[in-house]
């Protein structure tokens, strides 16, 4: 359109193109302290210019091209990676910080010292055979020492029970996290499928998918549209067109498994495969029993899930430890006819000694009936010193039985092993390993928080809202507002000239 209303054009599309960059940057002042806020940018195009006989090409004015997120989609990308990795040292560091306390070592009161005490009452008995003094001390410090044990294990159980349920917590906000960028990705392809931009909602996705990332080593894809797909251990959760559901394994035993049917503890199910404690299974959907077995790395759910592993591990060590000394004190204690009864009693459910193991009932309801000696011989304390001397023997953990047949009746010993260790540095190498694993954690979770942070500043730089950037905007959009509406005006009053004065 050449003339006056060409120009006319010109000056209201100019008008419009600046108010929608002001309404963009008022949108981002808006919005500067909203966590997860992307600021937004209005991309302006000419519009297409026309040729005119005899002058050339004439402009047609200015349009806006649409909003566009200023977002560093790679970033953000390393941001989850970051997330992911600093939730699982986090959480892993926190259980075994837990483990730490239980053990409760090195302390006045530990499990350590009670086993020094028992060794000296057994010292003390075998320079005083017939002293009823000397054997309640023995038997009231193998109660304590045994209640101990039993305390322990209790409480490694209970906070690995623990740590279960929030493994099901944690799947269940998953499962619920997933569903969530579900409901986000139909109410963006709905908007961009009409050729809107659906920004706030795009923000809403990535906010979403650091949450996931948190949780679990998530891999996530992205379409033409803006939805994000989400994977986990190479399979698929998410997909345009279905969502799978995980579950999360509360007991396990040789007939199967029971699970909290998509993290809820209320919602029980079964299967007949044998999972370990805090295992995490995928299916189809809430109601399908098809499970699959997922291995998550990273995130809360897997630093919970290792911390399990440490607990169990240190579980058994504790009941090694437990199973070597009854059993070695049990095959001197009867003159080497029977590991399993007479001094201590290790229960019935085997493997669980550390929970189970106790003082015989018949000492400890009358300690003065407890053998100090090999033979009834007065002043004989043979056999209340060898058990002392026990503490000494290099032996390996748990006790075999071709270790117990080296027990030698006459020395009242058993064949030092080559690669043992005696009961004080066992239980501290299981302390060690604890503190070791904790402390490595505790590093990584040091480090990688240093790396989010750095990420997540820079991501800001990029992403985030600058009072200065947009009020100069402002000024800019302003007078550029300004400038076309005088344009506007000038028009108005050549046409008033044209059509009134000229006669035209």
């Amino acid at each position: 359109m050449a003339g006056l209303f060409g120009t006319l054009n010109n000056a209201t599309s100019g008008l419009s193109a600046n108010q929608v960059a002001l309404q963009t940057s008022s949108n981002n002042i808006a919005n500067t302290s909203t966590d997860g806020y992307s600021r937004q940018r209005v991309n302006l195009e000419t519009n297409s210019a026309y040729t005119v006989s005899g002058v050339g090409t004439l402009g047609t004015g200015v349009k806006s091209a649409g909003v566009e997120r200023i977002v560093d989609d790679f970033v953000r990308g390393q941001i989850r990676n970051a997330n992911s990795n600093y939730q699982f040292a986090a959480e892993k560091s926190d259980v075994l910080g837990e483990l730490e306390n239980i053990f409760n070592e090195p302390s006045d009161n530990g499990l350590l010292t009670q086993l020094s005490t028992l060794t000296s009452s057994w010292t003390e008995l075998s320079n005083n055979p017939e002293s009823d003094t000397a054997k309640t001390l023995v038997a009231e410090n193998a109660s304590t020492f045994t209640d101990t044990l039993n305390s322990m294990a209790d409480d490694i159980n209970s906070l690995t029970n623990s740590t279960v349920q929030s493994v099901s917590k944690n799947v269940l906000d998953f499962n619920n996290k997933v569903e969530q960028l579900q409901n986000l990705n139909d109410q963006i392809y709905n908007m961009s499928s009409r050729g809107e931009s659906p920004n706030d909602l795009l923000d809403t996705r990535d906010s979403v998918l650091k949450d996931l990332s948190g949780l679990a080593d998530i891999t996530t894809t992205t379409d033409n549209y803006g939805r994000a797909f989400v994977q986990l251990d190479g399979q698929d959760i998410l997909t345009s067109t279905s969502m799978s559901t995980l579950s999360v394994v509360t007991t396990s035993n040789s007939s199967g498994s029971t699970l909290a049917v998509g993290g809820d503890t209320s919602e029980v199910g079964t299967t007949d495969t044998q999972y370990s404690l805090g295992t995490v299974v995928l299916s189809s959907s809430a109601d399908s029993t098809d499970y699959h077995k997922i291995d998550i790395s990273s995130g809360t759910i897997g630093g919970l899930q290792a911390a399990i592993g440490e607990t169990q591990d240190r579980l058994q060590d504790l009941n090694d430890f437990a199973e070597t000394i009854a059993k070695t004190t049990n095959m001197i204690y009867t003159g080497g006819s029977s590991s399993t009864t007479g001094f201590f009693d290790l229960g019935a459910d085997e493997g669980n000694y550390a929970a189970n193991i106790t003082l015989n009932s018949d000492i400890s309801n009358n300690s003065t009936g407890i053998s100090a000696g090999k033979s009834t011989a007065s002043g004989d304390g043979t056999k209340a010193a060898a058990i002392a001397a026990l503490a000494n023997t290099k032996l390996d953990y748990p006790v075999s039985d071709t270790e117990l047949a080296t027990y030698d009746s006459d020395s009242m010993s058993f064949t030092s092993s080559q690669t043992g260790s005696t009961f004080a540095n066992e239980f501290n190498n299981t302390v060690t390993k604890n503190g070791i694993s904790k402390q490595a954690a505790d590093n990584t979770a040091t480090a990688q928080q240093s790396v989010l942070t750095q990420l997540e500043e820079k991501d800001s730089s990029v992403s985030g809202v600058s009072l200065n950037e947009e009020m100069s905007n402002i000024i800019k959009y302003q007078q550029g507002f300004q400038a076309n509406a005088r344009l506007l005006s000038v028009v108005s009053e050549m046409l008033d000239t044209l059509i009134n004065n000229t006669g035209v």
